[in-house]
Parts: C-alpha cells; sequence; structure tokens
C-alpha cells in the first residue's frame, strides 16, 4: 500500500484522524494506513487495534479520484549500504523484475489493465511493460539504523542528485521511475509511530526530484521471514518477498501519488475510501503465477470488473496489446518509426491510438501506424511507443534508438535536398538521421551554374551522394557559374506581407476558475500550468485562488504559470475518546465512534 505525505500519514478515514494501525488477518481485515503492506497475524491478538466498522470489503470497489497513473514502470532496486544485507532476498529480487521486463505486454500479471484513466479525468494509459533499470548500492550520508520516511526520501532525492542512481522520468503525463530501497535486517523504518516489522511489512509512497516525480517502495529485509508478513516467509523469506514487491508494484502503478493526497481528491488515483489501494483490499492472499521462464510468489489484486482477488483476467477480460514497432527511413523525416506489427488480443483487434514519448522531452499520438521525428540534437534515447485498442487496453515498446548528425553546406549557386527527408537549403543546414541509415544527398545547380563536386564524406561522388550515418558526417557541394544569360528586366517587388508576431504566453486571468478550466484557458493562451500548490480557503475546493503571475504578463511561448488552488474549507474536527485513545475525527465518523461507545473530549478528562 502507498504511503501519503507528511501532512496526510495514514488511511482517509480514522487515519485522518492520526491512527496509524497493524491490519488484521484478511478475514476481518480493516482499512489501512495508505502506502503500507501492514503485518496480517495468522491468528492472536492484533499488535493495534483497529474499529472494525470500518471495513467493507464485501462491497469493494475502487473509485478513480482523478490523479496520475503510471503508464509503464522503470524499476531499479537500491541496496542501503554494502553491508549487512540478505543475499537471499538481494539476490533474488533482480530476477523477478527481469522477468516482469521479459514478459512485457504478455504479462498475466494483469489486474491492473483495467485501471487505465483514458476518457477520464487523467486520461492517460495503463500498460503491463516495464525496464528493469538494474541494482543500485549506495552510502547513505547516515549511519543510523533507525530511519524514518522523511530520511528515505531526502537520501533517495540526494543519491539521485550525486548520480549514484538513475534519474527518475515522466512519460505520457505521469511518473514511471520507481525505486525499491532494501535495509539489512536491522534496520528499523518508522512512519510516525508505526515501525517495520511491528505494524508494517513494507510500503510504498512519492517524492520529486528537481521538480520530476518519482515513487519509492521501501522493502525492510527483516519482514520478509515475518509469518505476518504472508505464508512464504520459510526459506528466508524470499516468496514473502515477491509478493509484498507486487503488491506494492500495482499499487504504484494505480496511485503513484497517494503520498501527496490529503482528500479523496487528485492527486489521489485509485483508490476505495474503506479498504485503500487495488492490492490493500486483498492483504495477504498469495499465488504462485509463472513470467518469462520462471515462477514467482505474487499477491492477487482487486479486479473491478470480477468483484473478487484476483492474479490474472478470466479469459474473456482485457489482455495486453502487442505492441511492436521498428525503426524506419521510410516514413517521411530524418527519423522514421512503423508500428504496423502492433495488434491487440482484445475484441477485433483494431489499434485506435498510437501514443509516442520520444525521449527528448516531446510526444506525439494519432492513428496511423508510421510517423516521423526530427531531433534537435544527435544521441541516443529511449523512445516509447503505446498502442491503445478499441477495447481500451494498452501496450508499450521501448527502443533505444541513436542519431547522427549531418551538416552540409553549398559554396556558389545551388542546393542540397536529402533522401529520407531532413536536408533542404542553399547555404548550410543540418539533420539528425538514424544510426546506420542510408542517407542520399543531390546537389542540383540553380540556372546559370553548374554542379562542380563535394568535399567531406561526399567527395569523390556524383551530383547524388548516397553516405551511410555511422556517424557524424558532413559535405559540402561546389558550384560554378556560366556565363550568365542577359536577364530581363526586374519587375517591381511586391509589397511586404505583414510581419508575423511571435508566439507568446499572454497571461489570463484565471483566479476563481476550476482547475481543470485554468488549465485549459491557459494553454489557449500558449501558457502552461506549473506547480499546483493546494490550501484550505473560503472558495470551493478545486477553484484557483491566486496565479503567481498578473493577467496580462507577456511570457515566453509556452511558460509555466504557478497556481494556488483551494482545498475548501479546513475540516471541522470533533475530539473522542475511543478504546481509551483519543482520536480527532470528522463529525460523520465521530457519529459512528459513539454509536460504539466513544465519549467526547480527550481520554482521562471527567
Amino acid at each position: 500500500m502507498k504511503r501519503p505525505s507528511l501532512a496526510a500519514r495514514g488511511c482517509l478515514l480514522l487515519a485522518l484522524a492520526g491512527a496509524l494501525f497493524v491490519g488484521p488477518a484478511p478475514s476481518t481485515a480493516a482499512v489501512q494506513p495508505r502506502g503500507m503492506l501492514p503485518i496480517q497475524p495468522l491468528g492472536g491478538v492484533v499488535p493495534v487495534p483497529i474499529p472494525q466498522p470500518f471495513a467493507n470489503r464485501a462491497h469493494a470497489h475502487l473509485t478513480y479520484y482523478g490523479g496520475p497513473i503510471m503508464a509503464f514502470t522503470e524499476n531499479a532496486i537500491v541496496l542501503w549500504g554494502a553491508t549487512g544485507h540478505s543475499s537471499t532476498l538481494t539476490s533474488g529480487l533482480p530476477d523477478f523484475f527481469s522477468s516482469f521486463a521479459n514478459a512485457g505486454n504478455a504479462n498475466t500479471y494483469d489486474t491492473a489493465l483495467e485501471y487505465e484513466t483514458q476518457g477520464l479525468a487523467g486520461n492517460q494509459p495503463l500498460t503491463l511493460a516495464s525496464r528493469y533499470l538494474g541494482s543500485f548500492t549506495i552510502a547513505p550520508s547516515t549511519s543510523s539504523t533507525n530511519l524514518t520516511d522523511a530520511q528515505v526520501a531526502a537520501e533517495l532525492t540526494a543519491q539521485i542528485g550525486s548520480g549514484a542512481l538513475p534519474p527518475p522520468r515522466v512519460a505520457f503525463n505521469g511518473p514511471v521511475t520507481e525505486y525499491y530501497v532494501m535495509f539489512p535486517p536491522t534496520y528499523r523504518i518508522c512512519l510516525g509511530t508505526d515501525c517495520s516489522n511491528t505494524q508494517f511489512c513494507a510500503y510504498h509512497s512519492n517524492a520529486a526530484y528537481l521538480g520530476t516525480p518519482f515513487t519509492y517502495t521501501v522493502l525492510p529485509e527483516s519482514t520478509p521471514t515475518n509469518s505476518g508478513c504472508g505464508a512464504s516467509s520459510a526459506g528466508g523469506g524470499f516468496g514473502n518477498l515477491t509478493s509484498m514487491t507486487s503488491h506494492e508494484l500495482v499499487e504504484s502503478v494505480t496511485d503513484p501519488e497517494v503520498g501527496s493526497a490529503t482528500a479523496f481528491a487528485p492527486p489521489l488515483a485509485w483508490y476505495d475510501q474503506s479498504n485503500g489501494e487495488v492490492a490493500d483490499i486483498c492483504n495477504g492472499q498469495q499465488a504462485t503465477l509463472t513470467l518469462d521462464t520462471s515462477t514467482w510468489t505474487v499477491q492477487k489484486q482487486w479486479s473491478n470488473a470480477e468483484a473478487a482477488c484476483i492474479v490474472s483476467h478470466a479469459s474473456s477480460g482485457l489482455k495486453g496489446v502487442n505492441a511492436d514497432f521498428t525503426a524506419s527511413t521510410a516514413a517521411g523525416g530524418p527519423t522514421g518509426f512503423d508500428a504496423g506489427a502492433t495488434n491487440s488480443p482484445n475484441g477485433t483487434g483494431a489499434i485506435a491510438n498510437y501514443a509516442w514519448d520520444w525521449g527528448d522531452g516531446t510526444s506525439s499520438s494519432g492513428s496511423a501506424p508510421t510517423v516521423a521525428h526530427a531531433y534537435a540534437t544527435p544521441g541516443t534515447r529511449v523512445v516509447t511507443m503505446i498502442a491503445t485498442d478499441a477495447a481500451g487496453a494498452s501496450g508499450a515498446k521501448f527502443l533505444n534508438v541513436r542519431t547522427q548528425n549531418f551538416s552540409v553546406s553549398s559554396a556558389g549557386n545551388g542546393q542540397i535536398t536529402s533522401v529520407p527527408a531532413g536536408l533542404v537549403c542553399g547555404g548550410s543546414c543540418s539533420a539528425n538521421f538514424l544510426d546506420e541509415a542510408t542517407v542520399s544527398l543531390t546537389a542540383t545547380a540553380n540556372p546559370g551554374a553548374a554542379f562542380a563536386g563535394w568535399t567531406g564524406d561526399c567527395a569523390g561522388q556524383p551530383a547524388t551522394c548516397v553516405v551511410t550515418m555511422a556517424a557524424a558526417r558532413t559535405a559540402t557541394a561546389t558550384f560554378t557559374s556560366a556565363g550568365p544569360p542577359a536577364l530581363p528586366p526586374t519587375p517591381p517587388p511586391p509589397p511586404s506581407p505583414p510581419a508575423l508576431s511571435p508566439v507568446v504566453c499572454l497571461v489570463p486571468a484565471i483566479k476563481g476558475r476550476p482547475l481543470p478550466a485554468a488549465r485549459t484557458t491557459l494553454q489557449e493562451a500558449h501558457c502552461s500550468a506549473g506547480a499546483i500548490t493546494r490550501r484550505f480557503s473560503r472558495v470551493a475546493r478545486g477553484r484557483v485562488i491566486s496565479q503567481a503571475m498578473a493577467p496580462g504578463k507577456q511570457l515566453s511561448n509556452g511558460a509555466s504559470v504557478n497556481l494556488v488552488v483551494s482545498k475548501g474549507r479546513a475540516p471541522f474536527r470533533l475530539t473522542l475518546c475511543y478504546r481509551h485513545r483519543t482520536v480527532h475525527v470528522r463529525r460523520a465518523v465521530a457519529i459512528k465512534l459513539r454509536r460504539l461507545g466513544a465519549k467526547l473530549g480527550a481520554c482521562g478528562r471527567r
């Protein structure tokens, strides 16, 4: 289960009153703190009691609250320090992530497919595809073995900044990078007063590096051997570890920014107000599953479509789209791509949309399987294509694409063109073509001139030069002038066209508007929404309280405008004494607790 921010620690019912509890056995499990995989006792006393009336698993249903999801995952294992780890656990987990990555869109651990948000407020695809980035050992700045969640998040951010960890990425409007942090068995990680191997087994949360969001999962190596963390505690607890990891992985995909949520509203994504996230509903329900060529212990996930805890959808349920594409030189640009081999096992198999992330901070989408893209600079990038079928299911394909620069110039009266397209100039120009692509240059003399020859990588070739882009290339075409013919009288010049005004961001007035409408207004004014800060106020929830830039101010095209958005009035809370504990709850919760014997006022007062 995912972990909330410091301001939102705990579950969105009683936990908003400040309570963080250990979960009971699956048959009587109650709502848990967001982000936390609680210990499941096999029987006996629950370490911290939970008010049972809030459990409602018989009517479980995940609701979408408008937050982002993860279109795919890029997973990295982080070993906290170089010594003291359980080799049984740390040596096996890389193979688990590799199996997930190799299974790709055919991954049968496919419950998450039904939780894409296309057509909803988030408008994001969701796929089963993943990339395993590797295992990284960090040298933490603290030697303490007793850590808080805030320390974990801060250390990860610092390690990313130092280059010890791969930087996070965003794609298709959401985070895609997750760090799975493993702590030696002697370490104790605490979320407030709840600690590993006592109140919880694992948890996931979110943070940001230089404004780029990422998710992380805390995997204490002390908990997999605890029988309260699952039925696979034997043999060093590796079965429990993969079950816990699968629990947090799917929750991160369907609700990556729950750690920043303070209400049933964005950035919360898929959530059940009584039971938590997609895996919390099915705590303790393990199963085995073959991925790639290996069999693993995983935890079942809740399916709204089948109203049950499942590992895989029924044969008639959604399956991942078989996304595929190749780099192509025939797509009408210096770098082209062809996704015509993509197909779907769902319904008619028709593909409705191809969405592309070019790896250079830009993206595009459309219904055609072939597309061209022009890179501003050469280099190697990860290109991701997500294909979505008519049933709403998606699949992703990744391809490392390398481009080489071709710079050309002409000396004299003529021009140079290229096939594939990308170069058209009578002076100097350049384009970046696919590595190892065959590029044909044609030098064409203007009337009254003649092509004299090439220098550079086309030296010795005729007017049409063929070059293989195995490295950066340069070429210059030289043109000589023949005796010029008599020129006709020069006609009067046509009137000059009106000068085009450059496109700028003209900041609109958006104070008081709902956030979605404000975003749209900003886009229409060639601006974009920047950082969103949420505050309690008398303004209706979801409306803009203030904007960082004054209306009418001119900024560069696409400039960001930071906004402050209302969270509505601050919630009114009552203080009760319930089961000898003082809690602060909203009126609706107070009414329920009063029926169960709670008294008004703090415990210990007369």
